[in-house]
């Protein structure tokens, strides 16, 4: 049931970035990942600032943590690791709406971080989840947080472990 509840609130970020986000979109480079504006630049800044001390709510938050959140669909996805008093836990996320692998961390990571869960980025690349023939493709890479090598490969083992019916693939071609 907690689970049911993170993917939830997962998803409801994800709208609530996209529909209520007070500064103008991030932008990034499409070649070479860099941020353009000043909304990219506050998600790198916010990723590279460490998290607090844990806080009440982590430890349940971090053992409720939903591996896989894949929207339907073709979206840019971030594999992120958290860590909590010394335990860590890999998560992929590739949510509806968001444009750019940043996002993906952003709106995954600020909840984390604020209860006191240190998050990091793996690796990222795109995602295309086809619920009509059940099938996943991983593949291609971020450019705002470089190549990731065995990411894709990892990235389809969790995924193939979270949603048994479908027929996962990966390549690290791609972009």
């Amino acid at each position: 049931m907690r689970a049911l509840l993170f993917l939830s609130l997962a998803l409801v970020q994800a709208q609530y970035y996209h529909q209520h986000h007070t500064m103008p979109r991030a932008k990034f480079d499409d070649v070479t990942g860099a941020p353009l504006n000043d909304a990219a630049r506050s998600i790198l800044q916010r990723h590279a600032a460490t998290a607090p001390a844990p806080g009440a709510g982590a430890a349940e938050a971090f053992d409720s943590l939903v591996d896989v959140v894949v929207a339907a669909g073709t979206w840019k996805f971030v594999m992120l690791e958290c860590e909590l008093d010394g335990r860590r836990r890999r998560i992929v996320r590739a949510l509806q709406g968001l444009k750019y692998h940043a996002e993906n961390y952003d709106v995954t990571a600020a909840p984390l971080k604020a209860l006191g869960i240190h998050v990091r980025v793996v690796g990222g690349g795109r995602i295309k989840r086809d619920d009509a023939s059940k099938t996943i493709s991983v593949y291609g890479y971020s450019k705002t947080f470089g190549r990731s090598p065995g990411c894709n490969e990892a990235t389809a083992e969790m995924i193939r472990a979270a949603l048994p019916g479908y027929r996962v693939d990966w390549s690290d071609e791609g972009y």
